[in-house]
């Protein structure tokens, strides 16, 4: 369904008459790879006969990494040379043909719905095809009728999808929407339903939010991708999802889905690489994810969703050593982690021209706390939920987890060891194993993680630790088993901490007293029916704190 056209840096003008009538539409391209190093990108142009089409443009490499069928890559991709992914519209209009007629369309119905295909409005395709507009709704009604599509765009959708070829490989997603747009994840759920047929009212029942809100969300989603009605929509959709069908780059191809994101790459002032995931919107408020001190930096789905339903743009990082970011320097230990961790969160900011931003930290206060002393001008609201104490203050002796941490305590020095033994065991099964087994006791837990898409959530979070990226990891589990307890630090009343009363790792009392001493400005609170994944089971609060911190004032100085 889809065609790769090839082409070297200095025979842009030779591209193919359906791109490269535009010499400067290639020009662009190849300026945009050598500017930006991307691998790939989506790009617009406008075909003569299908009008505006979604195609990937990227370089040859990146192109053969993620095209499905090997009959598209060809002998040419070899070289050092820009490709483009599109649709290929001769095979696509001969496979519309083919699906009209296999319903028993006649050749009106059949070249009317092809014109809506292409054109994704009803009066543009009646007049392509020299229809008068209501005898073109009568059409479509017909062939509605034929396909069982309850309106336009789920016309569009069955019969686009219809004629999708797929592989074994392949699979059908909307998430290269939200790639490409920079939608929310509940703005490509409405797109998405909307697609398929459903109406504001049943996307709201569905989504248990109000029919105004989806139709708000609507309207972002319209002037986003470039569209004024559901099946412009829909025709878009279509092209996405063919697009995810002859590519890898959907959800299917991973068991362990991450919510849609876009990587960044940034620089610390030591010249080490900090990796990020920007979750979108674009058009939200630039909020600060931090992981706990035993995952990464992937954050869970209810997380994000709750944050961008309420206006926010979650952006996570890897602390120095985990993930993607490189390590920090070989004698960087203890309180000197926690301060260049800090940092690094500084360096971000002033990279990203944010001289004040609100952050989110599951666990990972003693970073929070580095940064307060460091920069307390760039905390606009911080929430941190179940702050871990140091190991040696906690008392609690049940719980797989909490075993492991006084072990860390009797032998930091082994911490590297351990870990590096557990992780060679480190699948799926285990990890849900010892999740249930620290959450034993824990009712909140229990129910939180005995939904599947949480646990998958979870192991997103700690995969990265299977390829070996333990540093971060080691010197922070170490640096909690002997830095001991922070100085007591004024001015925090920008931060709040929320305590589960079901923590399975810590007695929650003495998490509560503990962090009273630490930060006695900030507002602490215990949160009944929460345990340690309260990230999964209570986001609704963490945007509740937030709220609460930004009607702060700052206190006198």
């Amino acid at each position: 369904m889809h065609k790769v056209d090839v082409i070297l840096p200095d025979r842009c003008e030779e591209g193919p008459d359906a791109i490269g009538s535009d010499q400067g539409w290639w020009q662009v391209q190849f300026t945009r790879l050598e500017t930006q190093g991307e691998g790939f990108w989506f790009e617009t142009y406008n075909d003569k006969r299908f009008g505006p089409t979604t195609v990937i443009v990227g370089d040859s490499a990146a192109m053969c990494r993620i095209i499905l069928d090997p009959a598209l890559k060809g002998n040419a991709m070899s070289a050092r040379n820009l490709c483009v992914l599109r649709p290929d519209w001769t095979l696509i209009e001969a496979q519309l043909h083919g699906f009209a007629r296999d319903f028993g369309m006649s050749p009106s119905v059949t070249r009317l719905v092809v014109a809506l295909f292409q054109s994704g409005d009803v009066r543009a395709a009646a007049a392509r095809v020299g229809l008068a507009y209501e005898t073109a709704r009568e059409y479509l009604g017909t062939a509605r009728q034929m396909v069982g599509a309850a309106n336009l765009q789920n016309l569009i959708t069955l019969i686009g999808l219809g004629i999708a070829r797929t592989g074994s490989n392949a699979e059908e997603s909307d998430a290269l929407l939200a790639y490409a747009y920079g939608l929310s994840e509940r703005q490509t759920q409405i797109a998405g339903l909307i697609a398929n047929g459903a109406a504001r009212q049943e996307v709201a029942r569905m989504l248990k939010v109000s029919e105004a809100l989806v139709k708000k969300e609507l309207a972002h989603i319209f002037a986003a991708v470039d569209v004024t009605n559901a099946a412009a929509l829909a025709r878009t959709m279509v092209e996405f999802r063919l697009l995810a069908i002859a590519t890898t780059l959907h959800d299917g191809h991973d068991p362990f889905p991450e919510a849609v994101h876009h990587e960044l790459t940034l620089t610390a002032r030591d010249g080490r690489v900090i990796m990020a995931s920007d979750y979108g919107p674009r058009s939200g408020e630039p909020l600060l994810v931090l992981h706990s001190s035993m995952t990464n930096r992937p954050v869970n789905r209810a997380l994000v969703e709750a944050l961008q339903n309420n206006g926010y743009r979650p952006i996570a990082i890897d602390r120095p050593g985990f993930g993607g970011t490189d390590a920090a320097p070989a004698d960087c230990r203890g309180d000197d982690y926690f301060n260049l961790a800090a940092r690094d969160i500084i360096d971000v900011c002033e990279a990203k021209g944010w001289t004040r931003i609100k952050l989110v930290s599951r666990g990972a206060a003693q970073i929070i706390v580095a940064l307060q002393r460091q920069c307390p001008a760039l905390i606009a609201a911080a929430v941190i939920m179940n702050p871990d104490p140091d190991a040696r203050s906690s008392s609690k002796r049940s719980g797989f987890l909490a075993a492991m941490k006084r072990n860390f305590v009797r032998r930091p020095w082994a911490a590297g060891v351990m870990s590096r033994w557990a992780v060679q065991s480190l699948t799926f099964a285990r990890v849900r194993d010892n999740v249930l087994r620290s959450a034993a006791g824990c009712p909140a837990d229990e129910r939180t993680m005995a939904d599947p898409l949480h646990m998958q959530d979870y192991y997103r979070g700690v995969m990265a630790f299977r390829a070996g990226k333990l540093d971060g990891f080691v010197r922070e589990q170490t640096a909690l088993a002997t830095v001991g307890m922070p100085q007591p630090l004024r001015g925090t009343h920008r931060l709040t901490l929320l305590v589960g009363d079901q923590d399975s790792i810590h007695d929650p009392h003495e998490t509560l007293r503990y962090w009273r001493k630490v930060l006695p400005d900030a507002h602490i609170t215990m949160v009944p029916g929460a345990g340690r994944f309260m990230s999964f089971s209570h986001p609704e609060l963490v945007v509740k704190a937030l709220s609460r911190q930004s009607a702060i004032r700052p206190s006198p100085v």
